[in-house]
């Protein structure tokens, strides 16, 4: 299976906030485009690069680093196969971690050393949110098991350890945890995680992801068949609807509400989608912070998304996203799959290479 992954450039992001109920449709083209398989993430201090697992080829693994100029360095390498979406990264690129596909391995990149730790059996967990894994400071980490030191720097004596059988969602130095009907509020301690409050959510419902979205701390629910948004910060009754406010709510009467919403360095995000359309070509973009939202086309021929997950970069100027090659009557993820770049305003298509 192969995967397109597309990176945008947004015009003016930063410095234009649209107005809630006419808001500017600002352009984004895309500018490179490049065969791949897997999940790929952000990950840089300064200079935007993403990472990813590569086979090498001699039975192992690499996590590699991309730059958007197609330069490519090896963070660290290991035997077997990478669990995809444990790959994680923190906020300034400098601790990378990742199980591998059995999950009897957990592999924790800080300091330019690698730390590896093994489990007494494989995990079945699955990783759910950009910072489950790891938080977004890289000081904590969240795994349903007990970590054995096997080599390299013990880094897990300095960090801060949340075991849990539940996927934990890293935010602001707490650690929201997805119980059965509600969202579980964790704070660390001289004691350690220490339960804070519960806050209630949907029954069957679980979280796809909790982002910051400027000052608001917003969790995206779904079920498989509907999405649900809720504001983690607000109380429950009587709270302000600021998704209603800067116009987001709006956009559903036109486009379609089952989508998740995702977000990092304190901007969400979204596509916009068909109504009743299962092949989810994307007729635009969002993003947002509390104050305001940006709504973006792309000049492209039509692409339709693959996987659920939008990744922006800190400038909030790039994007990527997983969609097929070519518009399928019938999405199947056998089906062929690459990775673009995309830019703002006046600006085409300028290369595309491919990576097998």
């Amino acid at each position: 299976m192969l995967q397109l992954v597309f990176g945008m450039l947004m015009a003016t992001l930063a410095g234009s906030h649209a107005v809630a109920a006419q808001p500017v449709l600002l352009p984004a083209t895309i500018v490179s485009a490049f065969d791949f398989r897997g999940k790929v993430r952000f990950c840089y201090d300064q200079q935007p690069e993403f990472i990813y697992f590569r086979k090498t080829g001699n039975g192992r693994s690499a996590v590699e680093a991309r730059s958007m100029d197609a330069s490519i360095r090896t963070i660290f390498d290991f035997p077997g196969l990478g669990d995809d979406n444990s790959l994680s990264c923190s906020v300034d690129g400098s601790t990378v971690e990742a199980l591998n596909t059995t999950q009897d391995r957990l592999y924790i990149y800080k300091a330019s050393q690698l730390s590896v730790y093994k489990f007494d059996r494989g995990l079945l967990y699955s990783v759910k949110g950009q910072y489950s894994l790891l938080s977004p400071d890289g000081s904590a980490i969240s795994v349903p098991g007990d970590p054995i030191h096997v080599s390299g720097p013990d880094v897990l004596r300095q960090m801060r350890f949340l075991r849990t059988k539940r996927n934990a969602f890293f935010e602001g130095g707490n650690a929201y945890l997805d119980e059965d009907r509600s969202i579980d509020l964790y704070q660390y301690g001289n004691d350690g995680w220490q339960k804070q409050r519960s806050i209630a959510k949907p029954a069957g419902f679980y979280i796809h992801e909790i982002s910051r979205c400027g000052s608001r701390i917003l969790a995206s629910l779904g079920n498989g068949e509907n999405a649900r948004f809720i504001a983690l910060d607000e109380p429950s009754k009587g709270r302000a609807d600021w998704l209603k406010n800067i116009g987001v709510r709006s956009l559903f009467g036109a486009f379609s509400d089952q989508v998740e919403f995702d977000g990092a360095y304190g901007r969400c995000v979204f596509p916009l989608l068909g109504m009743r359309d299962g092949r989810k070509i994307i007729l635009g973009i969002v993003t947002f912070d509390n104050e305001a939202m940006q709504r973006f086309t792309v000049a492209a021929p039509p692409l339709a998304m693959s996987d659920d997950d939008i990744s922006l970069s800190k400038d909030g100027c790039h994007a990527l996203i997983s969609a097929f090659k070519q518009v399928p009557d019938i999405p199947e993820f056998t089906m062929a799959q690459n990775v673009s770049f995309v830019r703002g305003r006046d600006v085409e298509r300028h290369f595309d290479y491919r990576n097998s």
